[in-house]
């Protein structure tokens, strides 16, 4: 009697299948001291400058296990943390989810993250002067155009 489900390959890759319902939002869980983060910066080594939503405050967000070598986490993007509750000075905490750009919209836009949060990172003015290597040479200073125009025959 014949296979009526496949053929040789019917039970391969049976084990990695995995259902995703996108529809499910996850959200934060105070009572387990969970918070929303943006990933500033990237020191390596699974680990990560975070900055926090409860005040701004920075933090060194490290990738859990579950994660790790599976979710790539980069630079901007919006993440779920855990802070430790053993720690005194509550400068780490655990990564344990990682938001797509349509999670982090949906969250927004539900109110989750506050008023004044910025979804891309670009958009933040840290140090206020950008480096703009096309503006002009001169210093602000100097009126003088002559000065500033090079003669083409003169080289």
């Amino acid at each position: 009697m014949p296979n009526a489900k496949g053929g040789k390959n019917f039970k391969k890759g049976k084990k990695n299948r995995t259902f995703d319902n996108k529809k499910q939002l996850i959200k934060k869980d105070p009572e387990d001291l969970q918070e929303y983060g943006q990933v500033i910066n990237a020191k390596g080594n699974g680990r990560f400058e975070l900055k926090c939503c409860d005040g701004g405050k920075e933090r060194l967000g490290i990738v859990c296990g579950k994660m790790r070598k599976r979710v790539w986490v980069n630079r901007g993007d919006l993440v779920l943390i855990c802070k430790w509750e053993d720690m005194s000075d509550d400068s780490k905490c655990s990564i344990i989810h990682k938001y797509s750009e349509d999670e982090a919209r949906r969250l927004h836009k539900e109110g989750e993250l506050p008023e004044n949060f910025k979804l891309h990172l670009d958009e933040i003015e840290e140090g206020g002067l950008e480096d703009d290597y096309f503006s002009s040479a001169l210093p602000s200073g100097s009126s003088s155009e002559s000065e500033g125009e090079i003669d083409l025959d003169e080289i």
